[in-house]
């Protein structure tokens, strides 16, 4: 019997600590490059740590086509309130995004970091920031 009373407590300990959770739609504005902006929408699905989901819309591939060579999201995890994944954009020449974000206290809004996105030439860009707004 005094087991089961610290592993209750154990239990009830481990759920009232505050782990963010990004599950949910989610709407990014993208910034209008070259005079063309749009938005795209990320739907994530969290479990535990683990974070699944995919990313539709504003691929920018290239030939004709905005569709992203694959649209689900890879390595997705929250770590000290962290989420971290990657996509693969492009059709013709698919590169490797790394999106690295914070969610707000307010639980709406996650700002994330972008990088490998290409630039002019064939270096990467700079990071680029974006804010993920959840979906009504």
């Amino acid at each position: 019997m005094h087991l089961i009373g610290h592993v209750l407590a154990l239990s009830i300990t481990f759920a009232g600590q505050a782990t963010p959770n990004v599950s949910g739609k989610w709407i990014i504005q993208a910034a209008a490059r070259g005079g063309r902006g749009g938005s795209q929408t990320l739907t994530l699905n969290q479990v535990g740590n683990d974070v699944t989901g995919e990313l539709l819309g504003g691929g920018g591939g290239g030939g004709g086509s905005a569709a992203p060579i694959n649209n689900e999201l890879y390595d997705g995890k929250v770590e000290n309130g962290t989420l971290s994944f990657y996509v693969w954009r492009g059709t013709d020449k698919p590169y490797k995004v790394t999106y690295k974000g914070q969610l707000n206290a307010a639980g709406d809004e996650i700002t994330l970091t972008l990088t490998g996105v290409p630039g002019r030439g064939s270096s990467p860009s700079t990071p680029q920031t974006v804010t993920a707004k959840r979906a009504k």
